[in-house]
């Protein structure tokens, strides 16, 4: 009778999550909350072995108060948070899954030390966290046995912290970088900064990477465009009707 039970829970748990690795963004996700976090500072600790990791420094601290206070106006569910600065000439911000976020002080220089594009990068990157894009891109990497492992208790969060390295500094998807890109405009506005900083963030990257793709080049890349993100960061400010600095809404 145990056997037959196991049997039935195992087809049962290999169902859901084929349902969840074929692309289903509003399957249930088999990682928890505390799994994520449990991952997502694992690989941190990594990280921070091998990379020029500043939290001291006034402009660190400068960057960790502008990433909690973003983090504050997002909306649930909530992680513990840590934003932490990168002392290298590359532009880039990321974050693990659970809420830990890096920015490098290359990107920083980019952007002019603009309080506002910081604090739009910061409620981005925060945004792939709250909406689970991490954990998403870790169980589609995993593989479906590994997770059933996982459900039935034979591995921990921990076995599998080491896929979260890569992944981290890889694409989420398109329409995942566009969420990420509206819902920026949102948290960073309400935590009192200039949402239309985004505008800028983006003709930046626009401005390093050089001649857009072509169309059909677009087509076979996980990120979307710059001129296609920033057109629809615009229609973001428009719906939510939020002018600044960089752009007036329409």
């Amino acid at each position: 009778m145990a056997r037959t039970f196991r049997v039935a829970l195992l087809v049962l748990l290999a169902g859901a999550v084929v349902w969840t690795l074929i692309g289903c963004d509003g399957g249930t996700l088999f990682l928890s909350t505390d799994d994520e976090v449990q991952i997502g500072s694992e690989a941190s600790a990594e990280f921070d072995k091998e990379n020029p990791i500043d939290r001291s420094s006034p402009l660190a601290r400068r960057i960790s108060d502008i990433g909690l206070r973003v983090a504050a106006a997002a909306d649930p569910p909530a992680y513990p948070y840590e934003f932490t600065l990168v002392r290298e000439d590359t532009v880039n911000a990321f974050a693990y899954p659970g809420g830990k976020i890096y920015m490098y002080e290359g990107l920083i220089n980019e952007l002019g030390n603009d309080t506002d594009a910081i604090a739009w990068v910061m409620a981005h990157e925060i945004t792939h966290v709250q909406q689970r894009h991490s954990a998403k891109a870790i169980e589609r990497a995993i593989g479906a046995g590994v997770l059933i492992q996982i459900v039935l208790g034979e591995k921990t969060a921990g076995d599998i912290a080491g896929v979260v390295g890569a992944l981290a500094l890889q694409d989420y998807g398109r329409d995942h970088e566009f969420t990420a890109d509206r819902l920026g405009v949102k948290w960073s506005a309400l935590a009192g900064y200039d949402p239309t900083a985004g505008v800028a963030v983006l003709e930046t990257f626009q401005r390093l990477q050089g001649e857009e793709p072509s169309d059909f080049e677009i087509l076979f890349m996980t990120h979307p465009g710059n001129n296609d993100r920033i057109n629809a960061l615009k229609r973001s400010l428009d719906k939510f009707g939020y002018s600044g600095k960089y752009y007036t809404a329409q």
